[in-house]
């Protein structure tokens, strides 16, 4: 993968947030989506929960642009057994592929499935991991060209990326793809503990940078993710940049949050 400054990457998922905030279908998603993860220096994605492939169910994300021939194998199979698949479900971080025995033993099955994957040209690649309480896991994969390597640092940006774009997919999947936000609006303390808790800060240095109680800040954080309907801290940071309430330019230490916030 060429080498890429993560400035113009952070430019990039500010834009991209916007865009996908205000995209009206899943269509229209997808091509955002693509469209950025060239840019980010990806050729292919998928974004989906880990179910049944081939099978329509109401509310389950399923958007990619990996080899039809590929997916083909994938629907005949059901459930494909895919080590990325079952990896991103042991593991709440991103991870580059090659490393995924450092996470799974893998079967014999997997290994074969394996090759059909990279016969298609799913080499080299980065896996965002997403667990909704009460849905089945979920996963964002992005598949870099077979004769590139993976930029270590661009990987934080691929990791928030694939954060808020599985977001923007669950949205509207769950609305039957004719949904836009609820413009719920943050207080400005709720916003101003995200923007802290964005950058990696504990509640406890939040209080202290803040002049608040460790308490006030997670009751802040908790009114936060409420108000948005979302069950973690992640989820609700990636929710705070599709609506524009933070933007990356706003964070002193944006690697912070694109690795991932407990």
């Amino acid at each position: 993968m060429a080498e890429r400054s993560i400035m113009p990457a952070l430019s990039l998922l500010d834009d991209f947030a916007s865009a996908a905030c205000a995209a009206s279908n899943l269509p229209e998603l997808s091509r955002l989506t693509g469209e950025a993860a060239r840019e980010l220096g990806f050729e292919r994605f998928a974004m989906v929960h880990h179910v049944r492939f081939g099978v329509a169910t109401p509310g389950v994300v399923c958007l990619t642009n990996y080899p039809v021939d590929f997916l083909a194998v994938c629907r005949d199979a059901g459930r494909p057994p895919d080590p990325i698949l079952r990896a991103a479900e042991r593991t709440a971080c991103g991870f580059a592929w090659e490393r995924v025995e450092g996470i799974v033993r893998l079967s014999p099955r997997e290994e074969r499935h394996r090759g059909v994957a990279a016969r298609h040209g799913l080499v080299c690649g980065y896996t965002v991991p997403s667990h909704v309480p009460g849905e089945p896991p979920a996963s964002v994969s992005l598949g870099a060209a077979p004769n590139r390597r993976l930029d270590p640092r661009i990987l934080p940006a691929a990791d928030a990326f694939g954060r808020f774009a599985f977001e923007a997919a669950r949205q509207l999947t769950r609305a039957g793809d004719a949904m836009s936000l609820p413009a719920y609006r943050l207080s400005e303390r709720q916003r101003d503990c995200l923007s802290l808790i964005a950058r990696g800060k504990s509640d406890a240095a939040i209080a202290e940078r803040l002049g608040l109680r460790p308490r006030t800040v997670n009751e802040h954080v908790e009114a936060a993710k409420r108000r948005y309907g979302v069950g973690t801290r992640a989820q609700l940071v990636a929710q705070a940049l599709l609506r524009g309430e933070l933007a990356f330019a706003d964070l002193d230490d944006p690697a912070a949050l694109m690795a991932g916030v407990a």
